[in-house]
């Protein structure tokens, strides 16, 4: 990615640009329960965020249809939720036919909608996403956030990262400890070191000293069996 397309990105963070939808061919739905399961490995989200996606593009957008889908949805689905307080919404699927970015179907600018919000029929309401920022866009820096957004460039990954608000900051203050300097982030974007900071994010997903004969840990882990992969 250019320097110029992250700085852009940055500015637009520090004005209120919610971390969900950046752009770049990511995103992130932990805030709507999307990783809150017993099987959160990517292939088992993609199955179920594209079953719903299709299932969504035929449903009629009027209230009688989308709480019929939201119905189905659970009916079919019967997810083991890690955390049964922490809501996990039907509505959540993929944006593009590309399936790059997850997010919410009911969003006035979600295709089908003719830019009407249907996110008052969610659990929460569409006040409670517009006004929800997470711990990761709070507490880390705009340099910080640079790097992310110029290291990781797909959706399930990002949401793992942007969800642990601790595991991107420790990556920081060892980097910056071991260096003995401020992180600089247009060295750490750069071909020589954006692999390596790539790395350590993506052992979300492949956490090199996993116990291989363990059942694996549940949601937001690193440590998942190759059977459910």
């Amino acid at each position: 990615m250019q320097i110029a397309e992250l700085k852009r990105q940055v500015d637009a963070l520090s004005s209120n640009l919610h971390l969900c939808q950046p752009g770049s061919q990511k995103s992130c739905g932990w805030c709507c329960g999307l990783y809150d399961t017993h099987h959160a490995s990517r292939n088992a989200l993609v199955r179920k965020l594209r079953t719903r996606t299709k299932e969504f593009a035929s449903t009629d957008r009027n209230l009688t249809a989308i709480q019929r889908f939201s119905e189905k949805t659970m009916r079919n689905e019967q997810s083991r939720l890690c955390d049964p307080e922490f809501y996990s919404c039907d509505f959540v699927g993929f944006l593009d036919s590309g399936e790059t970015g997850v997010g919410c179907m009911l969003h006035p600018l979600s295709q089908g909608n003719q830019s009407i919000d249907w996110r008052g029929l969610f659990f929460h309401g569409a006040l409670a996403c517009q006004g929800f920022f997470c711990r990761f866009y709070r507490e880390l820096s705009s340099a910080e956030k640079w790097v992310i957004l110029g290291t990781i460039r797909d959706w399930y990954l990002f949401g793992l990262v942007t969800s642990d608000a601790d595991y991107a900051r420790t990556f920081f203050r060892l980097a910056e400890e071991r260096l003995g300097l401020q992180i600089d982030p247009t060295n750490l974007v750069a071909a020589q070191a954006s692999g390596l900071v790539h790395e350590f994010f993506h052992w979300k997903i492949d956490w090199p000293y996993r116990n291989h004969d363990s059942k694996p840990i549940p949601c937001n882990s690193s440590t998942f069996s190759s059977a459910e992969l």
